[in-house]
């Protein structure tokens, strides 16, 4: 009781607060806050991003740099910040320039040349009191060899001044920021298996890839991209690899399954290490290959070898498989659940959760934490994330994979609790929800379609709202769902009968009712209730 209690108290702070927490991203992504210095008698942060993501032909008209130093307490920006910054890629002077942004937040608009850092030329205003730029709207144009090549580049941020024009700190008191940033790569190149070619895109978020090549016998493909694997480096900083393989659904062989082998540097990678999205893009399968600080430093710390490479090798396993699947639907967004039908109790079940914005596009970096319970109401697992300062799972890609033993065949209840979702990390859709799904003994059959099976009058919410307020007991529910039941007015599928003895009905069920009279989850939520309450022998049908 204790672990299910944390887990509803940290949600109902979270669903409150956690728009004040402060995210960070850095290596190996487009966009940073990076943590708050003091400078005086207040802490103040700094947001990094660069755009584009991905360099392509398309993007180059859209490149700059945004650097915003803000209050870390009101998350407003600190008025005239002198940024003095500098830029590296592969050790390479690329600028070094003061600028200087009355607002707090500077643009800094690129024009990516093949120059050197000395050629480097500034389009704005030079500020009289200080030998800065600025310009209108506190943007500049700057023409320099930054954002030119996809890989990763190293920005050092030292803040010279805040508050007014003429204020330029002691050398003691300037702040130091460092942030790595990367720009990705798109290789492309055609494969051919069975006799027949097909287009794969490799997409790169960290570097630039090299060396593809395709094993038609095992249908592997592998690349690689360069990598400094200094532990100091690696323990230091935040850090994520981030590798698409875009291949053609036609291609069957490879995008016709839900099972890969991966690897990294030789070392196995699956589970949520190997993601497949085949819902972004029509006619596209797309498998993520997603390394975390923790996945690296693993790697790291098993290999032997000196390299300045990572390796990557994908391989499709199982063909076509059967799955079960269930959706978990929010005030707006759902998420969805799919399994392995052949797996079942006391297999360890890899549960794919996917979630969708309200158009059914994949809703993307999505942090998340899940519960499971029993029939009984026993937690049988549950994980908010393991960083107190930033809880939640993070699930860039909007389609994540938590292996689950289940003990027994049986119902149980997945709730899931949405923290934030996008880069910005954005609050709209957050909530709590839940949904019960069957595990069998093996090799079942995918769920029937409940919907098809049940007939709920609309005036049976006036009950579900009463319930839930209290103005009824639980018995006058009970009494009253029984009799609709009976007499035929509300149709609810069979329920499989379970062991228990508990005449208590849980609190997820009285809160389904309360949901499903404010329209906020649908007649499926609130029936498997009712099916869970006959199934215990509350409700005698």
């Amino acid at each position: 009781m204790r672990r299910k209690l944390f887990f509803f108290l940290l949600a109902g702070v979270l669903l409150t607060q956690f728009c004040a927490l402060t995210p960070a991203f850095g290596d190996g992504l487009a966009m940073e806050n990076l943590p708050p210095a003091t400078f005086g008698n207040r802490q103040a942060a700094l947001f990094v991003k660069i755009n584009p993501p991905i360099l392509t032909q398309d993007t180059v008209s859209d490149t700059y740099l945004q650097l915003r130093l803000f209050d870390d307490v009101s998350k407003k920006p600190v008025p005239h910040t002198s940024f003095f910054l500098t830029v590296w890629k592969d050790d390479e002077l690329r600028l070094r320039n003061l600028f200087h942004a009355h607002s707090g937040e500077m643009t800094i608009k690129i024009i990516p040349s093949n120059i050197t850092a000395n050629e480097v030329q500034v389009f704005g205003d030079e500020l009289p009191e200080l030998p800065a730029w600025t310009g209108y709207g506190d943007r500049v144009d700057v023409k320099a060899p930054v954002l030119l090549d996809a890989g990763l580049y190293h920005f050092e941020i030292k803040i010279f001044g805040i508050d007014y024009d003429r204020n330029i700190f002691a050398e003691g008191d300037i702040k130091t920021f460092n942030s790595w940033l990367s720009v990705g790569d798109i290789s492309n190149h055609t494969i051919t298996h069975g006799g027949k070619s097909y287009p794969v895109s490799i997409i790169s978020y960290y570097d630039q890839i090299g060396n593809f090549k395709f094993d038609q016998t095992k249908k592997t493909i592998s690349f690689e991209m360069p990598f400094d694997w200094d532990l100091k480096r690696l323990e230091s900083q935040t850090i994520f690899v981030h590798q698409e393989i875009r291949v053609p659904k036609e291609f069957k062989e490879f995008s016709e399954t839900m099972t890969y082998d991966g690897s990294v540097n030789g070392f196995p990678a699956g589970g949520r290490m190997l993601i497949l999205d085949p819902y972004s893009i029509e006619d596209t399968s797309i498998v993520h290959i997603l390394l975390t600080k923790e996945d690296i430093l693993n790697i790291a710390a098993k290999s032997s070898q000196k390299t300045d490479r990572m390796t990557f090798a994908v391989t499709p396993l199982a063909s076509s498989i059967t799955q079960n699947t269930f959706d978990i639907k929010f005030d707006k967004i759902k998420a969805r659940i799919s399994y392995d039908s052949k797996l079942g109790a006391g297999d360890t079940i890899p549960l794919e959760i996917s979630f969708f914005e309200p158009d059914g596009k994949l809703l993307k970096f999505v942090r998340y934490g899940f519960s499971i319970e029993d029939s009984s109401g026993k937690v049988l697992a549950e994980n908010v994330g393991t960083d107190k300062q930033k809880p939640g799972i993070l699930s860039t890609e909007g389609i994540d994979v938590q292996e689950i033993k289940f003990p027994s065949a049986g119902t149980y209840r997945l709730k899931l609790l949405v923290l934030s979702h996008g880069l910005e990390e954005l609050t709209a859709y957050q909530g709590i929800a839940s949904n019960s799904f069957t595990v069998g003994a093996g090799g079942q059959k995918p769920a029937p379609d409940v919907q098809s099976q049940y007939r709920i009058p609309s005036w049976v919410k006036n009950n579900a709202k009463w319930w839930a307020d209290g103005t009824i007991g639980d018995g006058d529910f009970v009494q009253g769902i029984q009799y609709l039941i009976k007499q035929g007015i509300m149709k609810i599928p069979s329920s499989q009968k379970s062991q228990g003895a508990s005449q208590t009905i849980p609190s997820w069920v009285k809160n389904n009712a309360k949901w499903w009279a404010d329209g906020t989850i649908g007649d499926g939520d609130f029936v498997q209730g009712i099916q869970y309450l006959i199934g215990r022998g509350i409700i005698k049908v």
